[in-house]
């Protein structure tokens, strides 16, 4: 009996570790991201690249729910080609900006700031390149 109480405790505590883990990093960076744009008090939106400025905001702050093969809403925004899917149907600026008619994005999170709003809309509006 003890083996067994102590087996399922064990899993217990190990999954709430793991949740706890995950929870804390995907907050970090998120909170990274968030200070240095208050710390330099500038939001810099010329020439946004996907790899260096789009994907990190979209890890930081969506990549829990929409990515590594899991697929919230039926929304995956894991690699390029899937997120331009959603740039083209309107969905992701829309979800993130918090527009009538679509849930808010992210769904748990609060809204992306205001910069990161904004280099997503100059890199959408500089034609959504693959760079």
């Amino acid at each position: 009996m003890r083996k067994v109480f102590a087996s399922k405790l064990t899993v217990w505590l190990a999954s709430v570790l793991a949740a706890i883990i995950i929870a804390v990093s995907c907050t970090k960076q998120s909170e990274d991201i968030l200070k240095s744009e208050v710390t330099t008090g500038i939001c810099d939106t010329a020439n946004m690249q996907f790899s260096a400025d789009v994907l990190p905001i979209l890890v930081a702050n969506c990549y829990r729910c929409h990515a590594n093969g899991i697929i919230n809403g039926g929304v995956s925004l894991d690699g390029y080609n899937n997120v331009v899917h959603q740039v083209q149907n309107g969905n992701l600026i829309a979800a993130i900006t918090h527009a009538a008619g679509y849930v808010p994005m992210p769904y748990d999170g609060g809204k992306l700031s205001d910069c990161n709003i904004a280099k997503i809309q100059a890199w959408i509006n500089a034609g959504a390149p693959d760079n």
